[in-house]
């Protein structure tokens, strides 16, 4: 047969399915060469070679120079890095048939998933795709559709050339080719989702010859380069899909001829440059999302005039606001608090009233939207009033570079049910036309200079789950009609000038599970009524003015696993029940003036990990009936007043941070045992108290020890050996120890007074 000349052995392996003689090819270097040469090394075949018990089938590409046990064993143990062993079964090799997707018989209405064997042909059942992706899928020029996303996974995710196969480069599946060009060639292509398999190359310039594509899928794929300008000729694209990936540069103003362009979706990129204007054109399009790109400049109006448009999303970029000095604004806008922004207000708009002329008319291809005569009624009806959407529903510019005021257009679009425009520059009153958005769920304006009050119009906001306008300059009290937004689960309005009391029915807030009132000047008594929250998690009151005992109703709250009220002037004892939060996990009551014992349910929670009840005027003795040991990550009791032993109490929780007992009135002996978590222990601080006799040498296995601090007691020696040792540059305080690397960072010197001064947390050894 080695004699026979290569067009007689190409007539005779017509007649023979290459695939079955493939396992003959290392055997007889004539059928070698013959199934390498072209015609033959284009086919692509399809091979069924394991299955999950959870119904997962696995497959992988083969060609009939791969086609052979040594290849299909190792796209097996491929397959095995995704499943546990006890999941995963595998074929025999003897029993694995090649399944071959033909090009010459292809029809137009072939997709490649039809050619797969009859197990998978359910299309409840998900796919798995192993090993590298045949670059002979490029001479599959019939295919309408080409899928790897969906059902359909690449495992592993790197991929390269199936000829380039050898023994020595299987392996972690080099790239050793671009697959993108090959694709090129499928003209007749409809649909093309090829996401996460990591592709790392580059859109090539022929992708323009993909007329026909209407859905174009190639997110998460460490693509990089530009996006060729040969886009343009897309013009049938309905979903365009590039996010997740590295592509940069300018985005080329290529979308004014996508008439049916429904999606488009370039987030987490790094696409640079204004904003194309001619995506202002896609008349159909219904979701924009451009987040996590270097886009500068404005958003072009037109854009909020696109009839259909639901969600818009162009947060963490560049974009801008242009002076508000380019443009007047009516006296009545500005003192409502809603002059547009005039990045908003095109050339036809009338600058002086900010309103924009009637939408233009476009021919909208209703019957690609697959809609009913009823949804297009309903559509005509939504048509923009005053050239605004009626139907955008999510709209996030956060992160950006926004300046003036609120944009008038923002509280026209009434079927708005997000709005985030939080981390910008935007500043004067919140307009009371914010009112008018009943659909709205989520308000996030964190983090501007918006300022004046919070109007009582906020209140129509029924529908309203989250709002947050923390990190602004808001003054004035909290308006009592807040407590109607009963739909309300998070609640922020921290680090703003509010004052006055809380709303005394916050308690109608029953769906809260987060309210942050911090760093604002609230004064006043906690309201009892608060105790009605049962389902908050987060309650965060600190840094403010209030006044007055806790509420006992507080105990009631069941739920809560994060308390703050510290730095106020609470006072009083507390409840003995209001340890009793289950789910109480960080606890912080310091800086203020509560007084009375320290209840002893407050240890006993089982999810605790922070106490924070210094600089309090709590007294008497620590609780030492404790049920079982208990570990508590910090505590911190220090500026107190109480008193009595500790051996007792300390030998009964384990502290894996910190344990801070100083400035109180303790005394005894320090138990030998200093901890039932001593080895974990990093900062131990007992200073200024009326300790006594020997200091325990066990402190010396505190292996993770950090910084201690023994001073202003009575004990009688020094501290074990290996806490004597110091820099003879660095001053030594009796008792006082902390790690040799962290102790510049501590270190204060005052040069007016001429001496030198320790931080809380700077000591040093004896």
């Amino acid at each position: 047969m080695n004699d026979l000349p290569f067009e007689v052995l190409e007539h005779i392996f017509k007649q023979l399915d290459p695939f079955t003689i493939a396992k003959y090819r290392r055997v007889c270097r004539s059928f070698n060469n013959v199934l390498t040469r072209r015609r033959f090394s284009d086919l692509v075949a399809l091979v069924h070679i394991a299955r999950s018990n959870r119904g997962v089938e696995v497959f992988c590409f083969v060609t009939p120079a791969s086609f052979g046990e040594n290849f299909l064993k190792k796209m097996q143990r491929l397959a095995c890095r995704s499943f546990s062993a006890r999941t995963f079964k595998k074929f025999p090799l003897s029993s694995l048939r090649a399944v071959a997707i033909n090009p010459l018989t292809a029809t137009n209405e072939t997709t490649l998933f039809e050619s797969f064997p009859s197990e998978a042909n359910d299309l409840d059942k998900a796919f798995n795709l192993v090993g590298p992706l045949p670059s002979t899928i490029g001479s599959l020029k019939q295919l309408t559709s080409l899928e790897f996303g969906g059902r359909f996974r690449i495992l592993p995710r790197s991929m390269g050339s199936m000829a380039n196969l050898t023994k020595e480069n299987m392996k972690g599946y080099k790239v050793a080719r671009t697959i993108l060009a090959d694709l090129c060639n499928l003209v007749n292509l409809r649909k093309l989702n090829v996401h996460r398999i990591s592709l790392h190359e580059t859109i090539p310039d022929s992708f323009g010859n993909l007329v026909n594509l209407k859905v174009l899928e190639l997110s998460s794929n460490s693509l990089t380069g530009s996006i060729p300008a040969s886009f343009g000729n897309l013009v049938n694209l309905v979903e365009l899909s590039l996010q997740n990936n590295q592509l940069s540069g300018k985005l080329p103003d290529v979308f004014g001829g996508m008439a049916k362009l429904q999606t488009l979706i370039l987030s987490s990129n790094r696409l640079e440059g204004a904003i194309p204007e001619s995506i202002g054109q896609c008349m159909q399009l219904t979701t924009l999302e451009c987040e996590r790109n270097r886009f500068s400049g404005t958003i072009p109006e037109s854009i909020f005039r696109l009839p259909l448009l639901q969600r818009l999303n162009f947060q963490r970029n560049l974009i801008i606001s242009e002076s508000p000095t380019t443009c007047n604004v009516s006296a009545e806008s500005v003192e409502m608090g809603c002059a547009p922004l005039c990045s908003s207000v095109g050339p036809d708009s009338d600058c002086l009233t900010g309103a924009i002329s009637p939408f233009p008319s476009a021919s909208l291809d209703f019957e690609s939207l697959n809609l009913t005569s009823k949804q297009i009624e309903e559509d005509r009806l939504s048509r923009p009033k005053d050239g605004v959407s009626q139907v955008l529903s999510w709209l996030r510019l956060s992160r950006n570079r926004l300046s003036g005021r609120l944009p008038a257009f923002a509280t026209m679009l009434t079927n708005l049910q997000t709005l985030e425009m939080d981390d910008n520059n935007l500043e004067g009153p919140l307009p009371t036309g914010i009112g008018e958005l009943k659909k709205l769920r989520t308000l996030l304006l964190r983090m501007n200079k918006f300022s004046g009050v919070i109007p009582n119009s906020i209140s129509s906001l029924v529908a309203l789950n989250e709002l947050d306008l923390s990190r602004n300059l808001f003054a004035g009290s909290i308006p009592d009609s807040i407590t109607a937004l009963v739909n309300l689960t998070s609640l922020k309005l921290q680090h703003n000038e509010l004052s006055g009391r809380l709303p005394a029915e916050i308690g109608l807030l029953t769906s809260l599970t987060i309210l942050n009132l911090s760093h604002n000047l609230l004064c006043g008594e906690i309201p009892e009524s608060i105790g009605s929250l049962r389902v908050l998690q987060l309650l965060d009151l600190s840094h403010n003015q209030l006044s007055g005992e806790i509420p006992v109703s507080m105990a009631m709250l069941s739920a809560i696993t994060d308390l703050y009220l510290n730095s106020n002037s609470l006072v009083g004892p507390l409840h003995p029940d209001i340890g009793d939060m289950d789910r109480l996990s960080n606890f912080d009551l310091s800086h203020n003036q509560l007084s009375g014992s320290v209840p002893e349910s407050i240890f006993q929670r089982p999810y605790l990990v922070t106490v924070n009840l210094h600089h309090n005027q709590f007294s008497g003795h620590l609780p030492t009936n404790t049920r079982d040991l208990s570990y508590i990550c910090s505590l911190n009791l220090s500026h107190n007043q109480l008193s009595g032993p500790i051996d007792a109490f300390i030998l009964s929780h384990g502290f894996s941070e910190s344990l801070n007992l100083s400035n109180n009135r303790f005394d005894g002996a320090l138990p030998h045992e200093l901890s039932a978590n001593k080895e974990g222990i990093k900062t131990l601080d007992l200073s200024n108290n009326r300790f006594c006799g020997l200091i325990p040498e066990s402190l010396a296995d505190c292996s993770k020890l950090e910084i201690l601090d023994l001073s202003g007691n009575n004990f009688e020696g020094g501290l074990p050996e290996r806490f004597r040792t110091q820099s003879a540059d660095k001053r030594a305080i009796p008792l006082r120890w902390e790690k040799e690397s962290d102790s510049r960072q501590f270190l204060n010197i005052d040069s007016e007074a001429g001496a030198e001064t320790m931080t809380e947390l700077g000591f040093k050894c004896s």
